[in-house]
């Protein structure tokens, strides 16, 4: 039911509440959609990033490395992070040592070494050394993934 009004059309209150109706149903979807983002934000796998980013070199290798142990990365700089704090050579060490007293299951301890690919490899040994220094006996080095067709 409409009336026009000086050449304007005025639509009754049950036309408008009709056509405001339509929109109403969208707003429990805006709602389902809203509370599923939110889930999977929650429920995704949150993982640690390291203190700097690196280039590893690559491999053709698909063995994994399990997660216990500490990280080691190398810069191209040779910087040292420590599981994400920067350390000296010296603090390399006793910060090895350190993790590895802590360590639940020292018989699977791993010090997992990430370089960068433009590393020169006398730094790599000579940070590899100072690791054997230590007695840690299982170490690893973490590697790109290539396919065999890439390289």
């Amino acid at each position: 039911m409409s009336r026009v009004l000086f050449g304007q059309s005025v639509l009754s209150a049950s036309s408008a509440k009709k056509a405001q109706s339509s929109d109403d149903n969208l707003i429990p979807l805006i709602n389902v959609v809203f509370l599923m983002l939110i889930f999977f934000m929650v429920a995704g796998q949150i993982q640690s990033s390291d203190a700097v980013s690196v280039q590893p070199p690559e491999s053709f290798s698909e063995t994994r490395q399990a997660e216990d142990g500490i990280t080691l990365i190398v810069t191209v700089d040779g910087l040292l992070y420590l599981d994400n704090q920067n350390v000296d050579e010296a603090g390399l060490v006793s910060g090895l040592l350190d993790a590895f007293s802590k360590a639940i299951k020292p018989d699977a301890f791993v010090v997992l070494v990430k370089v960068d690919a433009g590393l020169p490899v006398d730094a790599l040994q000579t940070v590899l050394r100072q690791i054997k220094a230590t007695g840690l006996g299982r170490v690893s080095l973490a590697t790109r993934r290539v396919q065999v067709g890439e390289a």
